[in-house]
């Protein structure tokens, strides 16, 4: 019992300082917010959330199951993030948050939909403990084929790497 006491414990402190470190990461502005890596060749791009705010803005009103009505989220294209690997030939990403969950996501969704990696959500910036510092957020009410389990599962929050594939 003492050691599975020990192992919780050790995870809960690990726990403790990633979310310490990327909370600490994401309000410095200067710190890396979001790394792109193309797989293929070995491109790795680094953005802070400056970069990111620089980026043209997009603003997306959508439910989903995650949020209570109707929400405004706001952030860059997606497309346009992804963009900056000059890959034109990418079929799928890979998109990982700060607890290593990922998910895989087909480059046609980042194309046929205004799917926008979202910095924040009613006017108010997104916190690591908010699903920040990105969720990637779906234009759901507005495509009914959006409106899936498929696409629901997609919706990654606290986004902090993308591997094109």
């Amino acid at each position: 019992m003492n050691s599975l006491l020990t192992v919780v414990r050790r995870f809960v402190s690990g726990l403790f300082v990633l979310t310490f470190f990327y909370a600490s990461a994401a309000s410095a502005g200067g710190e890396v917010y979001l790394s792109l890596t193309n797989v293929s060749d070995g491109v790795v791009i680094e953005l802070t959330e400056d970069d990111l705010l620089a980026m043209d803005q997009f603003t997306v009103h959508t439910e989903n199951e995650f949020v209570d009505g109707l929400a405004e989220f706001t952030g860059p294209l997606a497309r346009d993030v992804i963009a900056l690997l000059n890959a034109s030939e990418i079929e799928m990403l890979h998109f990982i948050a700060v607890n290593d969950y990922a998910v895989e996501v087909p480059m046609s969704d980042i194309l046929d939909f205004d799917v926008i990696f979202a910095m924040s959500q009613n006017g108010v910036r997104l916190s690591i403990r908010d699903k920040g510092p990105i969720w990637v957020i779906y234009p759901m009410s507005d495509n009914v084929e959006l409106q899936d389990r498929v696409y629901n599962d997609r919706l990654i929050w606290q986004l902090i790497k993308v591997e094109a594939l």
